[in-house]
């Protein structure tokens, strides 16, 4: 196992190994049982939809490798009995990719049995299998879903994996992996030949399907523009004949499609049960695909009524989230960036947006401009209702005037530029325009219900050892009474940083630790808005959503003091506490700490505490809070992970 684990650091991967290839992919689905639930799995609708049990697809796709070790591929023929030629189930695609010199074997979600620093994962038993191989057999220390059982053939003077075969669970989806590798100078890291056989069980439904990969093919010389459905191309490409019962699903769409043209339905029915169909995918699956005739663009939307797109909490009720992309390249070094992230939370009957919208003009330095136009977060703000009582000392119901609340809608305008990989320059102008809920009782002691703020805005940006090290930012912000229609007026200074060590692929400690003041506010009318400290409306963490933020801090909090200073800490492993609990252990995919501090005035020091687990369908985490050393909340927060990365 020591040569095992210590033979990819013996292969020149600098001048011999490919950094691009050539690959063709066949693959037959079987739907054994299906039911409406099928048709909220992302990507799944067109098995849902389709008239057959069975469908039969082939791909041919021009692979790369970066300076990261990362695999993409770009999809140059493809042809699919499924509608629209779409592919179901992309994402068991992924295990047709092992990387068996990396930490994790297949897209960062099995834990790869032939790198050392996994070894205590596994167990491993070896012996003499033929004259010069050894074959060893390896199995999990403990049951979960991210580690895999099989087998290896090994060349036993060099540890040189020959073909190898693992069986698992992960996403819903049980496999078995078959996987031979490539014998050339340079190309022995690299599988030459891949057979996967999946079998898909969620909720009554069961889905079959087998893949099949040849690597390692010659250029053909066909490029981008072809078209994708080109038969007669894709009967050039391919390296293996299809199978008897193969020719025959071909041949049996192919028969599909010439009955429905030649029967008697009027051109309304077969565009109606189109139409049906094309509205099905787009409401319930996740919608992708290129952008021009040289594609150089792509776009991706997620499912628009998909039940899977909603969550819950208890103090903003469900939630709807919808996430849109959309990407333009115009050369190497320059492309344009578009998104729309939004949320509707029906307890508090808000909707949030956040729509950032980016040109990059050098990919090298990270050069970009962005104008990002955001709104729906509330803002509370208690100094206003103060301005106006000492204005108006009389005998007034002030709580049935609801002053306290605003509705804040932003829009944000900056460049950035990196001029080396350790420093980073970011100048701009940063608008508010907060509009007071409750207008009438503004009316009534006559006081503005609109505050406007223009504050131009510098970042520098500092990274000690590049952009894999820690980050340090320091943000200055200047509102201007009377720019730009401005009515008020701060100045506002931020030091913060982030850093994710990475202890392993799987483990890692995030951290961040900052602080923020305002040297100068409007008198009577100021809001005390922070950048790096404020609630977030549509989550985003590091690795989840709930590493550093505070869970169970009040909202008021945030706009509540001149000054505040926080740090977060995040532990995350596969394996810290509960990994070992039968039938629960195996399900838990990861494991995280969290512990928060917090001062702000009159809220010295506020602690959190937390502990989190991920599984296939859900995150759950259980967090206690600490004001003054005195606890005095605890919660259970949940977070949808199922079909996530599907």
């Amino acid at each position: 196992m020591k040569r095992v684990f210590s033979y990819a650091a013996s292969v020149d991967t600098t001048e011999h190994s490919p950094k691009e290839g050539y690959a063709y992919t066949k693959y037959a689905i079987r739907t054994n049982r299906r039911n409406a639930v099928l048709l909220t799995v992302p990507s799944m609708f067109a098995i849902a939809n389709a008239s057959r049990r069975e469908v039969f697809g082939e791909t041919y796709n021009h692979m790369r490798i970066d300076a990261e070790g990362t695999v993409s591929a770009t999809r140059l023929l493809e042809s699919s009995t499924t509608t629209h030629k779409s592919q179901p189930m992309p994402t068991v695609l992924n295990y047709l990719t092992p990387l068996i010199s990396e930490e994790m074997l297949i897209d960062g979600r099995i834990i790869s049995p032939f790198f050392q620093r996994n070894r205590r994962y596994y167990r491993y038993k070896a012996q003499s299998f033929t004259q010069g191989t050894a074959l060893v057999n390896f199995t999990p220390r403990q049951s979960s879903t991210q580690l895999v059982s099989g087998w290896a053939q090994v060349d036993e003077l060099t540890g040189r994996i020959i073909e190898f075969a693992l069986d698992g669970e992960y996403d819903m989806v049980r496999f078995h992996l078959s996987t031979t590798m490539d014998e050339e100078e340079g190309r022995t890291l690299l599988p030459k030949e891949c057979t996967l056989n999946a079998r898909f069980l969620f909720l009554g439904n069961d889905i079959t399907a087998e893949y099949t990969t040849i690597y390692g093919l010659p250029d053909c010389g066909i490029d981008s523009l072809a078209e994708r459905d080109d038969t007669t191309l894709l009967a050039r490409v391919r390296p293996i004949p299809l199978t008897e019962h193969e020719v025959y699903l071909c041949q049996q769409s192919y028969n599909d499609n010439i009955l429905n043209d030649s029967t008697s339905k009027t051109h309304e029915s077969i565009f109606s049960r189109q139409l049906l169909t094309n509205v099905g995918e787009t409401l319930m699956g996740r919608i992708g695909g290129d952008i021009g005739r040289d594609k150089r663009g792509t776009f991706n939307i997620g499912p628009i009524l998909n039940p899977l797109q909603f969550s819950y909490s208890n103090r903003r009720g469900l939630t709807y989230l919808l996430d849109v992309q959309a990407q333009y390249n115009f050369t190497a070094n320059q492309k344009m960036q578009a998104r729309i992230k939004a949320g509707y939370a029906f307890k508090q009957k808000q909707f949030y947006f956040n729509i950032p919208i980016t040109y990059y003009f050098s990919n090298r330095h990270n050069g970009y401009v962005q104008m990002e136009w955001a709104s729906g977060r509330r803002i509370r703000n208690s100094s206003v209702l103060d301005a106006i009582k000492d204005k108006h000392n009389d005998a007034m119901n002030w709580d049935s005037l609801n002053l306290t609340y605003f509705r804040d809608h932003s829009l944000k305008a900056y460049v950035h530029y990196d001029p080396t990989p350790r420093w980073g320059l970011e100048v701009g102008v940063m608008g508010h325009r907060r509009t007071a809920i409750q207008d009438t009782g503004f009316e009534e002691v006559g006081m503005p219900t609109t505050y406007i703020s223009v504050a131009p805005m510098v970042e520098l940006t500092y990274r000690p050892i590049g952009y894999a090290g820690p980050i340090l930012t320091a943000n200055y912000e200047r509102s201007i009474n009377g720019f730009m229609g401005a009515n008020i007026d701060y100045e506002r200074i931020e030091f913060d940083a982030q850093y994710i060590h990475r202890l392993s692929a799987l483990n890692s400690l995030q951290m961040r630790l900052g602080t923020g003041f305002y040297t100068h506010r409007s008198t009577g009318r100021y809001f005390l808005d922070y950048r790096n400290f404020r609630e977030n409306n549509i989550p985003n963490g590091w690795n989840d959503n709930w590493s550093g933020s505070f869970e169970l801090l009040n909202s008021n909090w945030y706009n509540a003091s001149q000054y505040y200073v926080r740090g977060n800490v995040t532990y995350e492993t596969p394996q810290l506490a509960l990994y070992w609990l039968p039938y629960i252990g195996r399900l838990l995919e990861k494991e995280r700490v969290y512990v928060s501090a917090l001062s702000v005035s009159h809220l010295t020091p506020y602690l959190e505490w937390g502990y989190g687990v991920q599984t296939r369908a859900l995150s759950i985490g259980v967090f206690a809070s600490q004001k003054k050393w005195k606890f005095t909340d605890i919660a259970v927060r949940f977070s949808l992970e199922l079909f996530n990365r599907w």
